[in-house]
């Protein structure tokens, strides 16, 4: 019974592991506009030192380059 099982689970993780996504290359990864994370934990920071709040309805956007 131990048998069958660690047979499942290996053949569940093998299974799994051949459904990973490729790797981004830098034709894929520059010009992505993306949110600016950065750019929003300073505001939100911000906003609680002064004690408002903020409710994002569009996050701010940056966009990716990639320096060779």
């Amino acid at each position: 019974m131990k048998n069958v099982i660690l047979l499942s689970i290996i053949a569940v993780a093998g299974s799994l592991s051949a459904c990973a996504p490729a790797p981004l290359t830098k034709a894929d990864v520059d010009g992505l506009v993306v949110c600016n994370s950065d750019w929003m934990d300073h505001i939100e920071r911000e906003a609680r030192r002064e004690n408002k709040e903020v409710h994002w309805v569009h996050c701010p956007q940056a966009t990716l380059r990639v320096v060779s």
